[in-house]
């Protein structure tokens, strides 16, 4: 059954827009695009559309919608962002482990077809809740401190485990269509 989003695409906010409502969040926001790795992808990429379902005080979106910002500025590729509290039917279509985990990066073809989904972070940051979690749940740990943990993680790897499994997602799903894949000129 092939998922079309073009609907949701076109009605969420520019990045521009996004970053104009961030608030106090927009100087980590800008200052993980400052920090992010300046790679690029390893193909001329097609004219995509990437759909990022968030909340803005997320501190994994600060941190990975600013990285893909940048992997992704020289290309044919588009992010719009969906909040979460305005798109509740999208997110109830792309859960994680049944929560309402963000971000929730859905990347698109031309026609608004779902390709691939990443997200809510990359298995570093994700590997550091797991550890963390039996102690949040005894009490012996906050979110918080949790939270500042993943912090410092994103702050050293400055972007690089985000953009290695994006581009491995990005690769695969584009590989299976060929046609999308053009080579540098």
């Amino acid at each position: 059954m092939e998922i079309h989003l073009l609907k949701d695409y076109e009605t969420a906010l520019s990045y521009d827009e996004y970053e104009a409502i961030l608030g106090e969040q927009k100087a980590l926001h800008q200052l993980h695009y400052r920090k992010a790795v300046r790679r690029k992808p390893p193909f001329v990429l097609p004219p995509l559309k990437i759909l990022i379902i968030t909340v803005p005080p997320c501190g994994d979106s600060l941190a990975i919608i600013p990285a893909l910002q940048k992997y992704l500025q020289d290309s044919a590729v588009e992010i719009r962002i969906a909040l979460r509290e305005d798109y509740p039917d999208l997110m109830n279509r792309f859960l994680t482990n049944g929560k309402q985990a963000v971000p929730v990066i859905l990347v698109l073809d031309e026609s608004g077809r779902f390709l691939f989904r990443f997200g809510p972070r990359p298995k570093p940051a994700q590997e550091i809740f797991e550890q963390m979690r039996p102690y949040i749940e005894s009490g012996e740990i906050t979110r918080l401190e949790v939270s500042k943990k993943i912090r410092h993680f994103y702050a050293k790897d400055r972007g690089q485990s985000i953009l290695y499994e994006f581009e491995t997602l990005l690769v695969n799903a584009l590989s299976e269509k060929e046609s999308l894949i053009h080579e540098p000129e």
